[in-house]
């Protein structure tokens, strides 16, 4: 199982619990990470506004292909408003050697 640490930034409201998810307030609605992930990523919406305003992980990546999904959604995202929180060791690597060790709570320094 997937050990969590403290997210290092606030996680949208509607992110499901896991170890992928958006920063609150860090959408720019570019609509690249539904590209990469459409089973895992959804769009916050309300009825005043006529396009949506907020993306969050509306599920957690479950076989091998779905975390590779997460990962390059994470790349594609224009803002880097998508973040990991878990320990498991090879996708702290692959996000380490994609540049993004910065996106990876459980690395980042306080």
């Amino acid at each position: 199982m997937n050990d969590l640490v403290d997210p290092i930034e606030k996680p949208h409201a509607l992110n499901v619990d896991g170890p992928f998810y958006s920063v609150d307030q860090g959408c720019a609605f570019c609509g690249a990470p539904h590209v990469a992930a459409p089973d895992l990523m959804g769009w916050e919406e309300k009825e005043e506004y006529s396009y949506p305003i907020h993306c969050f992980f509306k599920r957690q990546p479950e076989t091998p292909e779905e975390i590779e999904q997460a990962i390059q959604a994470m790349d594609w995202s224009c803002v880097q408003n998508l973040r990991y929180r878990g320990t498991t060791p090879d996708i702290l690597e692959k996000l380490c050697n994609m540049g993004y060790r910065h996106l990876c709570d459980a690395l980042v320094e306080e």
